[in-house]
Order: structure tokens, then sequence, then C-alpha cells
């Protein structure tokens, strides 16, 4: 699922990055957009009475099983019971978060979301621009100056044809202090942009500026739509010997480099097909890979891979492949991944180069087979952890030397996510075989290493409780009658179920989905706006929250012996007798802890007589 359900309380509405954030706009585009015409421009659809059916793209599907409802702008599987809005389906489709969905939607409608929704919108639309300006400044230099000729040879020798360079728009910075400002100068491009973008720097001793990136092969970095929001630069061979390899844009409202992986714009289309991705280190690495026809790459950002990439990735892949140099550097950096990596469910695997030899050789010189053949042999993060620490180990090691080996194995292994794509029994039957091999290896008990990984296990879970995608995913069938009653009232009657809702707190639900949505029913009340299946939809992050909705609406549609009025009042006869039997357990505790006088204890015991027979539906006294 995407980043916002790492916050999962109602709000004003979805997490929009600073654009058209209020919820006026979002009500605009989902009204102005049709789910038929939206979902019809990705499957094909036929008519089925008074509903859309087509084949489920999110499972193999040989009849239609997938629902659109025109007149609620709805969808839903019957088989993997997925549902939702336009937002839901465009997320879903496309791996999008809502912010973007929201910005694709409204662009498809023709509604401006830059204008009156706040000064971040008009400062992301200007560092958009300014970076496309920047880029294309870049690429021509690249292509045209003589400024670059040292560039172009360097990348040729390096086996990068003319078309791979065009096509990724690699470019240029000369070795001056001030090429680009006076590009934009004689452009007009704003100098306050361009510090905002990172491309130009404050001059520290006097007023100015200069420019950041100087005498280096730019890379643009874009975002998932393929607008550049970033550069990173690589200094030629024969720069000074103090001079970083690489240097990337700074963090700016547009660009986090934790959250974003060079050449992914380009790739996902690929990675979705093949379902993995490759991870390389250095951007010719990436360019190099895809030249020898292997699409499915994308590189890092000067940055370890990060939980964020993994998060990201996880929206095409269903595994990631973290190609390192054979050197001790690639050694270190696999040290900094792999716990991050194994907490998130997808297949991890690492894959080590020779030493001395980058994926950009083995590609171009070696070729496409050599390195997917190194691919194919990638290992698992426990196996790769093991055999590193095996290597790594004197043989005349000390205890305390041995012990911080053993250690480093079982923090691994307790990272593994209990959310895994292996089954259980596998993941069990892994985690015996690394336990029995240290067992073996450094004369340690079975039991005490079983307990430390407890230990480690216990403690990782406390730190990261928040809910998951899994966790939210659930069928409407599966929910305690109680929890299914509650979300039912709501969507039944949206305008009248205030008052009930303000009876019933989260802990009387079972299921964490069902407390999400009454959180967020009663956040759309405050704002005085009634809970209707539209309303949750926009304001729920999550879209596995959506199939659920989708689900319970339309069963209640189904259910024609209850209308409005009836079902509110079945809810409140539930809540009282429920109410009631919480009354009744309480009385009951009190006579059996508490001495009491003879009066007292008549007077509970008639109270609890009332209570149970609240509790089972007869409030005649004259009844049973």
């Amino acid at each position: 699922m995407h980043p916002a359900i790492n916050n999962l309380s109602p709000h004003t509405g979805h997490d929009s990055g600073g654009i058209a954030h209020g919820d006026d706009v979002k009500e605009r585009v989902r009204e102005a957009i049709d789910i038929v015409d939206l979902a019809g421009s990705y499957i094909s659809l036929r008519r089925s009475g008074k509903n859309f059916v087509g084949l489920c793209p999110w499972h193999e599907d040989s009849r239609p099983s997938l629902q659109i409802n025109p007149e609620r702008q709805t969808f839903r599987c019957w088989v993997c019971n997925v549902g939702g809005d336009a937002f839901s389906f465009l997320m879903r489709m496309d791996r999008l978060d809502f912010r973007e969905a929201l910005e694709q939607l409204a662009d498809r409608a023709g509604i401006e979301l830059s204008r009156g929704h706040g000064p971040g919108s008009d400062v992301k639309r200007s560092l958009y621009e300014a970076c496309a300006w920047a880029s294309d400044r870049f690429v021509d230099c690249f292509k045209n100056s003589p400024l670059a000729k040292e560039a172009r040879d360097y990348l040729r020798g390096r086996g990068l044809t003319d078309d791979t360079l065009q096509a990724n728009s690699v470019g240029f910075a000369p070795n001056e202090w001030d090429w680009l400002l006076g590009q934009a100068h004689a452009s007009g491009i704003s100098t306050s942009h361009l510090e905002q973008a990172g491309l130009v720097v404050t001059r520290q001793d006097r007023s100015g500026h200069y420019d950041r990136f100087r005498g280096r092969i730019m890379f643009p970095i874009c975002d998932p739509q393929g607008r550049c929001v970033a550069f990173g630069g690589r200094v030629l061979p024969n720069a000074p010997p103090d001079s970083a390899k690489y240097i990337n844009s700074p963090e700016t409202p547009v660009f986090s480099k934790q959250s974003m992986l060079y050449g992914l714009d380009s790739s996902r289309e690929a990675i979705s097909h093949s379902k993995r991705a490759l991870v390389v280190e250095g951007y010719t690495d990436c360019l190099a890979a895809r030249q020898s026809g292997i699409h499915d790459v994308v590189a890092v950002l000067g940055t370890a891979l990060g939980q964020r990439h993994a998060r990201l990735l996880r929206r095409y892949a269903d595994r990631i492949v973290v190609v390192l140099d054979g050197d001790d550097a690639g050694r270190r950096r696999a040290d900094e991944v792999l716990e991050v990596l194994l907490a998130e469910p997808v297949d991890i695997r690492i894959a080590r180069l020779p030493a001395g030899v980058d994926p950009c050789d083995q590609c171009l010189t070696a070729g496409p087979e050599a390195f997917e053949t190194i691919i194919d042999e990638a290992v698992d993060p426990l196996d790769y952890r093991m055999r590193e620490t095996f290597e790594r180990l004197p043989q005349d090691a000390s205890d305390e030397v041995a012990l911080k080996a053993v250690e480093s194995v079982l923090k691994i292994l307790s990272a593994v996510s209990p959310r895994s794509p292996l089954p259980p029994s596998q993941r069990q039957l892994r985690q015996d075989q690394i336990l029995g091999k240290l067992a073996r290896r450094f004369g340690l008990s079975r039991d005490a290493l079983q307990a430390r990984l407890q230990e480690l296990s216990r403690s990782r879970r406390t730190n990261d409780a928040s809910p998951t995608p899994e966790d939210l995913s659930i069928d409407a069938a599966d929910l305690v009658p109680w929890d299914r009653e509650v979300l039912s009232a709501i969507l039944a009657a949206p305008e009248e179920v205030s008052g009930l809702l303000d009876r019933i707190s989260e802990d009387e639900l079972t299921a964490e989905p069902a407390k999400i949505i009454l959180r967020a029913a009663k956040s759309l009340i405050a704002a005085e706006k009634p809970p209707s299946l539209a309303a949750l939809l926009l304001e729920l992050p999550a879209t596995e929250l959506h199939g659920l909705l989708v689900q319970l609406d339309e069963s209640i549609r189904e259910q024609t012996h209850l209308d409005q009025i009836g079902r509110l009042h079945h809810l409140s006869e539930a809540l009282e007798r429920r109410q009631a039997d919480k009354t009744a357990w309480q009385t009951v505790r009190t006579l059996k802890t508490s001495p009491l006088q003879p009066d007292d204890e008549a007077a509970m015991i008639e109270q609890l007589v009332l209570a149970r027979r609240t509790a089972q539906g007869m409030t005649d006294p004259k009844e049973g």
C-alpha cells in the first residue's frame, strides 16, 4: 500500500502533499470523473444490467469478476474483494499514492489544483518548471558545447551510446561558477526558484549566488510521474582527488533522496511486468543495464537502500535484487540494508559482482547474459549474512568476537517480516537451519539461541506496532456481527447516525479496520459532514479499507427488509443490549467481590435481573 498508511488517523482528507488539500477540491475531482470511463481506459468493459463488468486486472481472471457501479461510482472485484472509487482504482492500477492520483484525475477532468489552495502549490510548480528548464540546458550543453567534449568521450568510452544518453536526458554542467545563472538571466528564470530547487547556492563571503553543479555529468532525477525534481552530478576522471564522485540536489519540497530512486519513472512498467526490481548503485550502471536490454533496473541516490525505497518498490515488484560491487564497500553497503529490507514483506536477494567489476562493465563488456547469471545466483539475505559472518570470523576469534558474530546473525533473523512472502512452515524451517548452524559452529545451546532470538523479535514487534496493509485487508463476512452492524448503519444512514455513534467507542469494536472506519466517520461528523460512502472513501488513506466499504454498501442495498430508520432502530436496540450486558457483568463482579448490606444486595440483584432481561431483549416486565 501507499505511504499514507503510516498515519491512519482520520484527518481533513488524504495527504495531498501540499496541493489541493481542501475537501471541496477532492470532491470536485471525484464528481468530475466517471469511473466507467476511467476503468474503460484500462480494461474492456461490457454492460450487465445497471452495471458494467470486466476482467479484474489484479488476479488471473477468466470470467469477468470486476463490477463497476455507475450510480454509486464504485468498483469491486467479487474474487479478490478489492474495491473503492475512482481514486482507489487509479491508485491500484498505477501504484500511486493519493496525491499522485488526485493530480492525474484533476488533469484528466481539467481542474486546476494550483490556485487558491495554499502557497505550497505554486512553489512546487515553480520547482518543477525550474528543474525542467535546467535539464534542457544541461542536455543542450552535453550535445552541442565543446565544453562537454570530455564528458561525451568519457561516457562513450564506457560503452554508452548516444541513443542511450539522449533517451535518458544525460547532460553536462560546465566547470564555471555561474554558467547556469547566466543562462537563467538570459531566459528570465528567477534566481530564487533556482535556489529553492537546489541548483544554485548563496555565496557566504559576499552577495550573490553560484552554480551548485560545476564540471559534472548531469543525470536528471524524476518522480514516478516523469517530472524532473532533482539532479545527480558525476565528476569527470580528471577532477581533483578531493572532489566527491557524486553530488545530488539537496532536499526540496519536491525531492527526498530517501524516497526516490533514479530511473523508476521509466522502469515502472518493466518492473511491473517482470515482478522484480534490480537495484544498482550508480547512474551509469542503470543506463548500461538498460542499453543491454535489462529494463527493470533502478539506482539509489548516493544512500543505502532504505525502508521507504523498499516500500516504494513493493508497489511494483515481488522481488528486490540488490546488486553490490564485490569489494569491501559492497560488503559495508550490504550490512547497511539487510536488517531494514528484511522487515518488509517482499522477497529480497543479494547479488555480488566479482571483485573490481561494476554493473556497467559487466553489462557492456561481459554482456547481459553474464549479468543475468549473477542475478539468478543472488542469495537469500540470511544465507548471505551467515556466509559473510563465517568468512570474516578469524579461526582464533575470542569468545567476545564470536558472540558478537552470533548476535549479528540473530538480529538479522529477528528482522524477517512476519508477513514475509515465504509460507510460515518454510520460514520456520529456515530459522531452524540457521539456529542449527550457529549451534554447531559456535558450540552454543540451541535453546539459548532460540531464547535470544525470541527476545530480539519481541523487542522489534514492540517498536513497530503500526498496522500494515495486510492487517487492514478483511472481508465483510469475517467481521464480528457487532462491527458489521455498526459499519452498516453508518453507510445506510449517514445523515442520521451521528447520535448513535456518540455512544459507541472504538474499544467496543474488534477489528482494526472497523475501528479506523469509525474514527473516520466521527471525524467527518465533527466537520459537519455526513459519513457517506463517497465521503469515507475520500477520508480514508488505505485502499484496503475501500474494498470493505464497497462490499458492505452493496450488501446493504441487497437487504430490502430494513430501511434507514429500521437499521438505526436495530442498531440502537443492539447497543442497549450490549450496554445492559456490560452492566450485568459489572453487577455480578460487585456482588462477588464486595461486602454489601442486605438492602443494597437486594437492590443490586434487582438491577442485575433488569440488566439481563434488557440484554436478552425482554424489556416488558411481564415477559418470560
